[in-house]
């Protein structure tokens, strides 16, 4: 059934266009400025500019500045003072024409930055700087976070506002020193590599590790001769050094890793980068999921996120990645959001303007890029989901439903169910549904100390009615910022969920189409129950069940901060970025086909269309050629958006920029090969291994874009068209107004609190947020 969206879908585009010009390092969309000729006379200053982000969003007391002057311009009788001292000396006219200059030494707070000409006119701008450790605008962090340590050493916890304590063991943060403070900040440590000039030409890959790689470890202070280091040219036509630093540290609580080409015998400023980076970034996501505790290396992640990218250093890109952008690490999006946007700083500050970042990650590392590209434009300029789901809070949803489904089937009346009609209500192979209860039901319990990270203290852990206080260990107990918490009935706090299954009627597209009777479309609503907070199922137990099992009901305040927020992933914001999504089909897995069209559905309905969304479907995992060629393709069409100097809005670029050869398209192999590649097929060819599945809430009668959390009810009337020729006993009347009191699910309206609008919000106040709003500009006067 299709629903009737609202008109006057709208966005803060104001706010969108000052983030964009914000969050991408210089420049329309994030990408350089032009450049101006050289200078020749003096000038007022018109404007004084942050470079590397928002001047309201600045951290760790540093700052890329510009002194907007006439082009031609010199610097003579220009002065600069930040909060009232003289900084000049940190300004010149640099080889671009522009003056320029980092500003350290940033007080938390409140800033003000005054450029002033000859004459006594100017600009002024304030800044509001953060600490390195957070937060910025995600909300309160999370306690307790276990800080990393040089070698790893047991340290005592103590839960706070609790008698609870115990030692646990730290992880390994990959730097040279413990701590400095309790957010977990240390120096940062480099590391230095270079293919040996023997190694040229030898077939070996771009990474320190495997069979043959082609980087080794050595010492700046015993840098190898120019003889002894390869060649190579960049996608510029830049030949270069093979020479790379991996730079480790600390933002946010958590660790990062950026890899760049880099000579420690040549000067680099942010100004005057060196010439093997062709000024873009390539950000790394990792997959999973869980309520991890612990700050760890970011390279040591088990699910992904690596820096070695032979496609990105193959062309002289930067590498980045981030404990907190790995899901497995962090499941909050709105945190990794804010993480990413500290790291991306820092990378301007220090190397220089980015043209352009884009970006590839699988499952929950695709959550991360399309949540971060809908919270904060310009972050991302274009994305490569793997394995895709367009984000992790409407996700649970087909897991929970698939957990509840799984405790129904062992109950005397589910287990009765043949293994088709259970696929029919599961919308897919009854084996699909088993693997989400196996993989992702025992993340949302809070008693379970594994899902806090392993090595956490058992003694810690919070148990219903005998350590009410303890920590909870759920994945969505680390989204408390932004959900908000309530006192449940035992007196425990606890998180505030949306995943509300009031009305629902499970299995209806089933019974329409004969593949229930209606007593078992019945049983299975009456005994289908819901998870509580603490992943108890309100079934009991399975063997001698309760009916009718208790359905779940959210508090409607939880609504509107998600929807706005871009945590529920916004498709307005998600059309000012090409996405390349890399869909395998994997057989009996979560990952599955509709996720894809999910995205594609939300685009349609907030955009008209989803011409900047491509599929690539194959047979299993994609294939190194595959991957590649993905990169290349995305990099064309940034490069096509970054040249296109027309007035047209980013998401008309977009579209107009588009490759020829950017379109969906399947492999009956994984693609491993380009003769693998040569062979595409459309998606509707038959020999296409894409399955088109359905998920228990779509069977439910719900949408495909799987936005609704809450929906609007109608009352129960057994003669609408939505259960066809079915005819129920009186009793069966009885029983389904027993179980679905308050009526039953009406699709054709938008959920509970579910607004179009978004707003760029700050949730360190509260979990209702507060919008940001436009970026601050400088001031003349």
């Amino acid at each position: 059934m299709k629903r009737n969206l609202p008109t006057g879908w709208t966005t803060a585009l104001a706010a969108a266009a000052a983030l964009l010009g914000g969050c991408g390092g210089g420049g329309s969309g994030g990408f350089f400025p032009p450049v101006n000729p050289p200078a020749s006379s003096t000038a007022v200053p018109s404007a004084v500019k942050t470079l590397s982000n928002r001047a309201d969003l600045v951290s760790d007391g540093d700052a890329y500045i510009e002194v907007v002057v006439p082009a031609g311009s010199s610097a003579a009788g220009i002065k600069v003072d930040l909060n009232g001292a003289d900084v000049t000396s940190k300004f010149a006219i640099r080889s671009s024409g522009r003056m320029l200059g980092v500003l350290t030494g940033l007080n938390n707070g409140s800033n003000t930055v005054t450029a002033t000409g000859a004459n006594g006119k100017g600009a002024r701008l304030s800044l509001t700087n953060h600490p390195r450790g957070g937060p910025i605008f995600a909300g309160p962090q999370v306690k307790p976070w276990i800080c990393g340590t040089k070698d790893g050493k047991a340290v005592m916890l103590t839960v706070e506002g609790t008698g609870l304590s115990d030692s646990v063991p730290t992880r390994v943060n990959g730097l040279d020193s413990d701590p400095t403070d309790d957010q977990c900040n240390a120096p940062a440590k480099f590391i230095y590599y270079y293919e040996p000039q023997a190694k040229q030409g030898s077939g070996c890959t771009l990474t320190i590790s495997g069979a043959n790689p082609c980087f080794v470890e050595y010492q700046p202070a015993a840098r190898p001769s120019n003889a002894e280091i390869a060649d190579f040219t960049n996608d510029r036509g830049v030949v270069a050094k093979r020479l790379l630093r991996l730079e480790k540290g600390t933002f946010g609580r958590g660790t990062y890793s950026v890899l760049a080409y880099f000579d420690p015998a040549q000067p680099w400023e942010p100004w005057a980068p060196q010439a093997g980076w062709n000024g873009k970034l390539h950000w790394k996501f990792g997959a999973s999921a869980s309520g991890n505790r612990f700050q760890q290396d970011a390279s040591l992640s088990p699910f992904g996120g690596f820096v070695w990218d032979e496609n990105a250093l193959a062309a002289g890109f930067m590498v980045a990645s981030a404990q907190l952008t790995n899901h497995n690490d962090n499941n909050n999006e709105l945190l990794a959001a804010e993480n990413m946007m500290m790291v991306k700083e820092h990378i301007i500050d220090t190397y220089g303007e980015i043209r352009y970042t884009m970006s590839d990650g699988g499952s929950g590392g695709s959550m991360m890029q399309t949540v971060i590209a809908s919270v904060m434009p310009g972050l991302l300029q274009g994305l490569q989901t793997g394995v895709s789901y367009p984000d992790a809070v409407s996700t649970w949803i087909e897991t929970r439903d698939c957990g509840l489904l799984e405790r129904y089937y062992q109950t005397p009346s589910g287990s009765a169910l043949a293994d088709a009609a259970r696929a029919a209500v599961n919308g897919h192979p009854s084996t699909y549904c088993k693997t989400w209860n196996n993989s992702f039901i025992n993340p949302q319990n809070p008693t379970l100390p594994a899902n806090c990270g392993a090595g956490f203290p058992a003694s810690l852990v919070y148990v219903p009615g005998t350590r009410p206080n303890g920590v909870r260990c759920s994945i969505h107990d680390m989204m408390i910022a932004i959900f908000g918490t309530v006192t449940d009935i035992d007196g425990s706090i606890k998180p505030k969920l949306p995943y509300d299954n009031t009305g629902v009627q499970y299995g209806l597209k089933a019974l329409r189409e004969g593949a229930i009777t209606a007593e078992e479309f019945v049983q299975l609503n009456e005994g289908i129950g819901a998870f509580t907070a603490d992943m108890a199922w309100t079934g009991g137990v399975v063997t001698a069940p309760t009916v009718p099992a208790a359905r779940f009901r959210s508090s409607p305040d939880v609504f509107p901060q998600i929807y706005r927020s871009g945590l529920h992933s916004s498709a307005r914001n998600l059309a000012k970025v090409p996405i390349i999504d890399l869909r395998p089909e994997l057989g009996a897995d979560i990952h599955m086909t509709w996720r894809s069209f999910q995205a594609r559905a939300r685009l349609d309905q907030a955009n008209g269309g989803h011409g900047n969304h491509i599929l690539r479907g194959s047979s299993g995992f994609g294939g190194a050629a595959l991957a590649a060629q993905s990169f290349r393709m995305m990099d064309r069409w940034l490069a096509s958006i970054e040249a296109d100097k027309s007035p047209a809005s980013l998401e008309t670029k977009v579209l107009a920029n588009k490759p020829a050869d950017a379109k969906d398209g399947c492999f009956a192999t994984p693609g491993g090969t380009d003769a693998e590649l040569a062979a595409e097929l459309a998606l509707n060819d038959p020999a296409c291994p894409l399955r088109p599945t359905l998920s228990p809430r779509q069977v439910a009668g719900g949408p495909v874009s799987e936005d609704i959390y809450q929906c609007q009810l109608k009352p129960l009337t057994l003669a609408d068209p939505d259960y066809g020729a079915t005819v129920f006993s009186p009793a069966q009347q009885a029983r389904l107004a027993a179980v679905l009191p308050l009526g039953v699910c009406d699709w054709s309206k938008p959920g509970v609190g579910q607004t179009p609008e978004w707003q760029f919000t700050n949730f360190n106040a509260g979990p209702s947020g507060v919008p940001i709003g436009p970026e601050p500009s400088s001031v003349a006067f």
